[in-house]
């Protein structure tokens, strides 16, 4: 008859391991995963050496501006000190003397000339302007 010999063997398990060996494949070899850790380890050990050198770079440019600034005070404060020297320093007497006398004159002619303006009559100040007139019509009579 037939020598052929069944069984009877659920797929379940056997499913379950072909649906593994398949996420096996597809995450590729041991080697490989290695291999993409290093690079990106790499990576980022790059950028934790840019990050560095950034860091030093603004370090220095910050002492660099510290200089700067300090050295800006420095020049204020001469420049404020010189400033109040001048401040400081008075004129010498004989010319504010001399000063104050002619301040003196001027202010005795203007009250003058206020007293004279206010002793003369209105009407002789100032001649009456004669009112003007055109001399031809601005716009055509209609």
């Amino acid at each position: 008859m037939n020598d052929e010999e069944y069984e009877l063997v659920p797929l379940s398990p056997i499913r379950r391991m072909e649906k593994r060996l398949e996420r096996l494949e597809k995450s590729g070899t041991s080697n490989e995963i290695m291999k993409e850790l290093i690079d990106i380890v790499k990576t980022n050990q790059q950028i934790v050496d840019d990050v560095v050198r950034i860091n030093s770079e603004m370090i220095k440019r910050v002492g660099e501006l510290s200089e700067t600034v300090g050295k800006a005070i420095g020049k204020l404060d001469e420049f404020t000190s010189r400033i109040e020297m001048a401040e400081g320093e008075k004129q010498e007497p004989e010319q504010n003397t001399e000063m104050q006398a002619k301040l003196d004159r001027m202010e005795k002619r203007i009250n003058t000339l206020l007293a004279s303006a206010q002793r003369r009559p209105a009407t002789a100040a100032r001649p009456m302007a004669r009112p003007m007139m055109a001399r031809r019509p601005l716009a055509p009579n209609i």
